[in-house]
């Protein structure tokens, strides 16, 4: 381009603008931009994980284990932080059942691992003696009530519950105390917590792990389930309870067999063939002469509770008393009343 050597510097600034040629235009994003573009949409990402570092898991923790942690974070939390062990071993199929041990004893504490190695469930029960679960629940319910209000629950009736509660996040995370009336003030018994989508996969993966899940409380029962199992309880405690009596029944009768061929009794059942204890019955022969008998039959389940029994004649002070405190004074059997059945309530509040 020629500029006329007569013209104004600013008039040879307009000529040379008036006659550049003009950039071509572009096509598309050049694999540079695409890229960087990649690299921003990366870096938000980080950032917006590292902001929210528990959105992929539960705000419910104990012992510093959540669900939704890796099994590496779960690691770092009993391990590295807390100076604890973890062992853990295959349980349904590609799950591991990991319990936790930390330095002071905390009773049963243990989390469920899937086969991503993600922590789907956590779960502690109470050990008498070890008060460390009943603190550690005690101050993480001061989290959870930052997080959601505690609701009551169905209880779980076969574990012996008597009232349970729940704290939910959404419908994923849960978290729960389970109390079975043994003391006043009453500790939680049991505590779990659970990544409720992780486990409806769980359910799926086998018969046994559904049944599991159910029983362990990580899928909870319905209002109806719960009613249900308690009227089954009612019915199975009643029938525990009457082994006792029916014991020491079938102890009379092979007694009076065992006098009539010998002229006396026995303090020792192998002496008293065919005759066998009913359930979980224990059986004490107190005494045998040859002119009566006294017994005692306990149940595991009922330490407060006791059936007594005689036969023939017997002096008054040897009659035996049953653990409420009744008294027997003629041939046959006494029992104490079979304690009632407390009705579980929903939760506590």
């Amino acid at each position: 381009m020629r500029v006329n050597p007569t013209l104004a510097p600013i008039q040879v600034l307009r000529h040379i603008a008036r006659h550049r040629p003009l950039p071509a235009k572009r096509l598309g994003i050049s694999r540079i931009e695409i890229a960087l573009v990649v690299v921003i949409v990366g870096v938000a990402m980080m950032f917006i994980m590292g902001a929210k570092p528990r959105g992929n898991r539960s705000p419910f923790a104990l012992f510093g284990v959540a669900p939704g942690m890796t099994l590496a974070q779960l690691q770092k939390a009993v391990i590295a932080q807390q100076q604890g062990k973890i062992d853990c071993r295959p349980q349904f199929t590609g799950y591991k059942y990991c319990v936790l041990k930390f330095p002071q004893d905390a009773g049963i504490v243990a989390a469920v691992v899937d086969p991503k190695k993600r922590v789907v469930v956590v779960e502690a029960a109470r050990v008498e003696g070890l008060d460390r679960l009943q603190s550690e629940a005690q101050n993480a319910q001061v989290e959870w009530n930052r997080v959601a209000q505690s609701v009551a629950v169905p209880p779980l009736v076969d574990r012996g519950d008597t009232g349970a509660v729940r704290w939910s996040s959404g419908s994923r995370w849960t978290a729960e105390l389970h109390f079975n009336g043994s003391q006043d003030p009453d500790p939680a018994s049991y505590v779990v917590l659970v990544d409720t989508r992780a486990v409806e996969q769980l359910a799926k993966s086998s018969e046994d792990a559904a049944e599991s899940a159910r029983q362990s409380g990580w899928i909870p029962p319905t209002a109806e389930e719960a009613a249900a199992a308690f009227e089954k309880r009612r019915a199975d405690r009643k029938s525990d309870y009457g082994a006792m009596a029916t014991t020491l029944a079938q102890l009379g009768d092979f007694e009076s067999a065992h006098y009539n061929t010998h002229q006396t009794y026995t303090d020792n059942v192998a002496e008293l063939s065919g005759m066998f204890i009913v359930g979980a019955t224990h059986l004490e022969i107190l005494s045998a002469t040859d002119s009566g008998w006294t017994a005692k039959a306990t149940l595991p389940g009922y330490p407060h509770s006791s059936c007594v029994a005689i036969g023939g004649r017997v002096a008054t002070a040897d009659l035996p008393v049953t653990a409420g405190g009744h008294s027997i004074t003629a041939s046959g059997v006494t029992c104490d009343p079979l304690p009632p059945l407390e009705t579980p309530s929903l939760g506590r509040s």
